[in-house]
């Protein structure tokens, strides 16, 4: 009986994982020093920390009329966290984060687009609005605010002369990283275009970035109010490039400077590129052997990771240094261990941990890797039913969410 007790009373067992020479154990410790050359006759450093635990399905959303193609994430203390996805409908949907208890709420919708949408991005402005950027099959390029204290998404501006083919990949420069907010977007051309966003107070820009022409639209896309007209600001690119020789399929800004000049991307053309935005210039040019179907950047550097079709996610360390004209870089790549069964659809890096991110494939599989290890730590089930894609993710608050062909958002708890 008294053993009994002694083994309610001990708190539950924690795992652990260990470094050998920067890299994950994940074999014998013998084995893993004579793969990394270490004499035995020495002492061993190892390193160990608490070991990441697998992702937990706690909520999903009712069922969606329409496939999830993109979605993203936005932090905010002071009014909480929210979800945005866009669909193969052409919706932008507002979702808040659920729990055990709690059902995964939807708290807005409207229709942006006439066709599917591809890309979608979001950022803070303020502490009470959320700027949404989208593309979509239909050639359109918008942003919508979100208003955190009504729950409701409303038109802000429509970006038209950049492009005139789908658009397959957008980003806007994040809070604090300059008082101009900067937009790129991209298209199947391989066309890429940048933009000055108007500001959410008013809608007014530089005259030289747009033609600042006052439009009287209606906004009957509101799903929850009537319709009403409402003044949309055109704008104009203050840049186009013909960057790619084909789709550009993911972009982000680079983390070595403090204002969004320099711009990341990653093409169906196999290579991945770093731009000089002021310039319009390439200043560094990769090439590699598979189409790019997806790109992240580690939150704390230019180490990037890329989703491919032939089932393998890759990173690159982009690092430049300019000196003078010249870019003096430092650059490598590597290969994680093919574990997606199919075409990797989407890899997000964590914003929190440099070693961690995730992928989701069209195997319907959402994976948790640690950089240090080529192979996975965690593989889980993202759709409902066999045979479905998996095609988006994004990080939350210790959550990652998914979306796909099933129609559903899924949310898992997942420490990051």
């Amino acid at each position: 009986d008294d053993d009994d007790d002694d083994d309610e009373g001990k708190l539950p067992a924690i795992p652990f994982d260990f470094l050998l020479n920067d890299k994950l154990l994940r074999m014998g410790l013998e084995s893993a020093a004579r793969k990394e050359g270490l004499s035995l006759e020495h002492a061993l450093e190892l390193h160990y920390f608490p070991a990441r635990l697998p992702p937990k399905m706690e909520s999903e959303s009712e069922a969606l009329p329409d496939w999830i193609s993109t979605m993203d994430y936005t932090f905010n203390a002071s009014s909480g966290d929210i979800l945005f996805t866009g669909g193969c409908d052409g919706m932008i949907r507002a979702f808040s984060p659920g729990s055990v208890k709690n059902k995964f709420q939807q708290m807005n919708a409207i229709a942006a687009h006439t066709g599917p949408i591809k890309c979608l991005s979001s950022t803070l402005d303020g502490d009470q609005k959320v700027l949404v950027a989208t593309g979509s099959m239909d050639q359109t390029l918008v942003t919508h605010t979100y208003d955190c204290d009504g729950n409701s998404l409303s038109l802000h501006a429509v970006y038209s002369g950049g492009h005139s083919n789908s658009i397959s990949s957008v980003t806007l420069s994040k809070p604090g990283s300059s008082d101009q907010k900067v937009m790129a977007s991209a298209d199947w051309d391989g066309g890429l275009a940048i933009w000055k966003v108007p500001n959410l107070e008013n809608a007014s820009i530089d005259e030289e970035a747009t033609e600042s022409s006052k439009k009287r639209q209606k906004n009957n896309a509101d799903t929850s109010s009537s319709p009403e007209e409402i003044s949309i600001t055109e704008v104009k690119p203050i840049r186009s490039i013909k960057a790619h020789a084909s789709n550009i399929s993911g972009m982000s800004w680079s983390s070595s400077d403090s204002s969004p000049s320099k711009l990341i991307t990653g093409s169906w053309d196999h290579s991945l590129k770093v731009w000089d935005i002021e310039r319009a210039d390439c200043i560094l040019a990769l090439n590699g052997s598979r189409v790019v179907t997806a790109i992240s950047r580690s939150f704390n550097s230019d180490v990037v990771a890329t989703a491919h079709p032939d089932c393998a996610v890759r990173l690159w360390d982009m690092r430049t240094n300019g000196v003078g004209d010249k870019q003096s870089s430092q650059i490598s790549d590597r290969t994680l261990r093919q574990s997606h069964k199919s075409w990797v659809s989407d890899v997000k890096w964590s914003p929190t941990d440099p070693f961690v991110m995730a992928t989701t494939g069209h195997d319907g599989t959402l994976k948790v890797w640690d950089i240090r290890s080529s192979l996975p730590l965690h593989t889980v089930r993202a759709v409902s039913k066999k045979g479905e894609k998996a095609l988006c993710l994004a990080f939350g608050d210790g959550i990652i969410y998914s979306g796909g062909s099933d129609c559903v958002v899924k949310q898992f708890a997942c420490k990051i």
